[in-house]
């Protein structure tokens, strides 16, 4: 048993290296996977049906999804360093348990989620208020929302809204769909927690007999767990988890000789914990150091947009329903057996079904809309000369300290002829109050806040176009000098 749970500790504690630090690269981007899972519409709406809670909402964690996301990333890292180095081992299999738990849940959800359900959200609103005013212009044009009690001041409407299903449950990042060219399907996802639970049984199990590891224990586990960072390291084409690796494995040899009591069996975790944090810090404030998305240095956007030659397109099928008069029952029919002429049949409805997943651009979703609701995108893609562009998907919510770096960044690019533009998701007022305010003199366009939080990990960031190739981006925190700029890559 103990060698079985050996095993288990080899393949668990190196897989959970490994994805926390691929979701520890990119921490930016995994706090909006919790937001979507945050939203009232998904876990939420999941746990209200469950329950029986009307009013059980997650919204309030959509402030917190980013500090939930460091966190997080740094459990899966901390244990998985602790299972391989047999450190507090009760606590550590717990905590394991406990997170793996919650991942399984959170995948569950994400492959038992039906994209055609609704749900009922209530809300009061003040009669006196602008947004009473823009639900009745709601009500007015047709949406399915109603008024189900009301005295003189106060008004509570129900609205039908669609449950929002999370598609990607973010496991890994973005980097399976970047490597491998596909995520892992929901239902693959939960099928992965499900085998990282049974593994941890055996761990578990033997919990009381696993002790720290003595130098036969490491060459055992470690020498091992060296290799499936490396095969994780290969799938997911980036090989910094075997540096880090090593590095952690290295502090706690260095740390081995201090280890004498169970108090000091704390001295590998809290430097785990050290260089964890170190990295998590250095990639939210400057951008993640390896990126898989379609928004990557040295992709060219205007290639992505379009399907390659020899491309499958998406194969669909129409089905029809058509209601028996003799039974009163509704019945379905495809394009090769639906009843023409039979006069026993009254048509009911039909629906278009997707048979086959073909192929799609990696970018379908890029614009750069004016003032004058035009799309500017192709034009600018296909700017010969350089290109500077502000990425903020919400002013509201960005460093305004940071513009006066971009302002005297945009002068200086002025001067020497080369165009910057901003793009964002925000309204023009929220435009114009930032322009007023802070004295940015360039022209924003908007384009998908969604997209914007894909182009780039930073609000705001700036990115360099050359006809549609991205040559350097980089959060405003690491926006180089403009002569340092000029120098290494206006050429």
């Amino acid at each position: 048993m103990k060698l079985i749970a050996n095993i288990s500790r080899v393949l668990v504690g190196s897989l959970f290296i490994v994805s926390g630090l691929i979701k520890a690269n990119d921490v930016l981007g995994f706090s909006y996977k919790l937001e979507e899972y945050f939203e009232n519409g998904a876990l939420a709406f999941r746990v209200r049906n469950m329950l029986g809670w009307d009013s059980f909402s997650l919204e309030f964690l959509m402030e917190h999804a980013l500090l939930l996301a460091v966190i997080m990333c740094a459990l899966e890292i901390i244990l998985g360093f602790a299972l391989l180095f047999g450190t507090r081992i009760k606590i550590t299999v717990y905590s394991l348990l406990g997170l793996t738990i919650l991942f399984f849940f959170l995948t569950l959800h994400t492959a038992t989620c039906d994209p055609t359900a609704s749900y009922n959200q209530n809300t009061t609103l003040s009669i006196s208020s602008p947004e009473y005013t823009r639900m009745m212009s709601r009500i007015d044009e047709g949406m399915p929302i109603e008024i189900i009690e009301e005295n003189e001041s106060e008004v509570v409407f129900q609205e039908k809204l669609p449950v929002q299903c999370v598609t990607d449950c973010g496991c890994f990042g973005d980097a399976m769909k970047g490597s491998l060219g596909r995520s892992l399907t929901p239902w693959e996802s939960f099928n992965k927690d499900l085998i990282l639970m049974i593994l941890l049984i055996p761990v578990f199990l033997q919990r009381q007999k696993l002790k720290y590891n003595s130098l036969r224990d490491d060459a055992i586990i470690l020498i091992p767990a060296f290799v499936f960072v490396g095969f994780y390291s290969w799938v997911f084409d980036w090989y910094f988890p075997l540096i880090f690796t090593a590095v952690g494995v290295g502090g706690y040899m260095a740390l081995k000789p201090l280890i004498k009591s169970v108090i000091t069996q704390f001295l590998p975790i809290i430097f785990t914990a050290i260089i964890t944090l170190g990295f998590i810090y250095y990639t939210y404030n400057s951008l993640p150091i390896r990126d898989y998305r379609a928004y990557a240095v040295g992709k060219n956007i205007p290639e992505q947009m379009v399907l390659p030659e020899g491309s499958q397109p998406d194969v669909y099928e129409n089905i029809f329903f058509y209601k028996n008069k003799t039974t009163g029952k509704v019945e379905e029919f495809t394009e090769s057996n639906y009843p023409w002429d039979d006069k026993n049949y009254e048509f009911s409805d039909r629906q278009t079904k997707l048979i086959v997943a073909g192929d799609h651009p990696a970018i379908t979703d890029f614009t750069m809309i004016g003032e004058d609701g035009n799309d500017y995108a192709q034009d600018y893609l296909a700017e010969p000369g350089y290109l500077f562009v502000v990425v903020a998907y919400d002013l509201n919510k960005t460093n305004l300290a940071s513009y006066k770096k971009i302002n005297t960044f945009v002068d200086q690019c002025n001067t020497d002829g080369n165009y910057i533009i901003g793009l964002t998701a925000s309204l023009q007022s929220d435009v114009a109050k930032l322009k007023q305010k802070e004295q940015v003199a360039i022209d924003f366009f908007s384009c998908d806040a969604i997209t914007l939080k894909t182009i780039v990990r930073a609000n705001p960031g700036v990115l360099l176009l050359k006809e549609g190739v991205i040559l350097a981006k980089w959060n405003v925190n690491q926006l180089p000098d403009y002569e340092k700029v000029k120098v290494e890559y206006l050429k």
